[in-house]
């Protein structure tokens, strides 16, 4: 009776194995499929995005200014016009988004953030020439905002078209 059993489990295992053989060679012909060389292009490409967004973020906060020329396609570029002290990410809003174009030429960005700007006070009245001889004269404020990006790719490297705030 034991051996009886044993063939059994033998042949159940066997069975099995032959059953899941062609499902483990699936994926290798799946992996040839140009959509998925596609989804990797774009993935690979949103990445990229991501972290020329971050970089150009860090350099905003950090007091650069529009940013460096070099992230810029134009080198005569210019971010926003007003002064943007600092931008961070509104996490309370909408999710960000990266639209990477058909052909992977150009994209566009638009991320909610909360943007620190700052004004100058015109110097027209006693009080404000005495705030700007003291190291201020300029109010800040702090606006929901979205921030569109557009951006292009050429020569393999993702650089900053336009930068634009659309209010919330």
């Amino acid at each position: 009776m034991s051996k009886d059993m044993n063939s059994t489990r033998r042949s159940f295992l066997k069975s099995g194995a032959i059953l899941a053989a062609p499902l483990a060679a699936a994926p290798a012909a799946v992996l040839g499929d140009d959509g998925w060389k596609a989804r990797l292009a774009r993935l690979e490409d949103e990445a990229a995005i991501r972290k020329l967004h971050q970089g150009w973020l860090r350099q905003v906060n950090a007091g650069a200014g529009d940013a460096p020329r070099p992230l810029f396609a134009d080198p005569e570029g210019t971010a926003f016009g007003e002064r943007v002290h600092s931008i961070a990410a509104d996490h309370s809003g909408e999710p960000d988004t990266i639209e990477v174009s058909p052909d992977g030429k150009s994209a566009a960005g638009r991320f909610p953030c909360a943007v620190e700007i700052q004004t100058t006070i015109p110097q027209d009245c006693t009080l404000a020439r005495m705030a700007h001889a003291q190291g201020g004269g300029f109010v800040r404020r702090t606006e929901r905002r979205l921030l569109k990006v557009e951006y292009v790719k050429a020569c393999d490297t993702w650089t900053i078209a336009k930068v634009e705030f659309a209010w919330v």
